[in-house]
């Protein structure tokens, strides 16, 4: 499957707020990090499951638009509009997926200065 097909599945899931669907998208050592912080968010399947299945019950309204996508070898980087969260306006979020062997092995969320 090519990345982008993956990270689309994702999202798709996502957007259900199916997070089994979700979950199975990605490694079981996933790692999600932000950027340029260095701070991981979740690692691991398990810590990716109880993070987003929180999440998805706190904000059902809650969605994902890509903006923009582009790949770049095994790599995916969106940039999403993420509305329906916290009572929030929507706002734009850049992540790069790396995929490794058909799943999301790792994501990186780049923080605005």
């Amino acid at each position: 499957m090519a990345p982008e097909k993956i990270v689309q599945l994702q999202l798709d899931y996502y957007n259900k707020q199916d997070v089994e669907g979700f979950v199975s998208t990605y490694t079981s050592d996933v790692q999600i990090v932000e950027h340029p912080s260095g701070n991981v968010l979740v690692s691991g399947a398990d810590e990716l499951r109880a993070r987003y299945a929180k999440m998805f019950q706190a904000n059902p309204n809650n969605r994902a638009e890509i903006k923009n996508r582009m790949t770049y070898g095994n790599f995916v980087i969106d940039l999403e509009e993420v509305s329906g969260r916290d009572n929030r306006e929507p706002f734009q979020a850049v992540a790069i997926y790396e995929v490794k062997e058909n799943l999301i092995s790792k994501v990186t969320f780049l923080e605005k200065e």
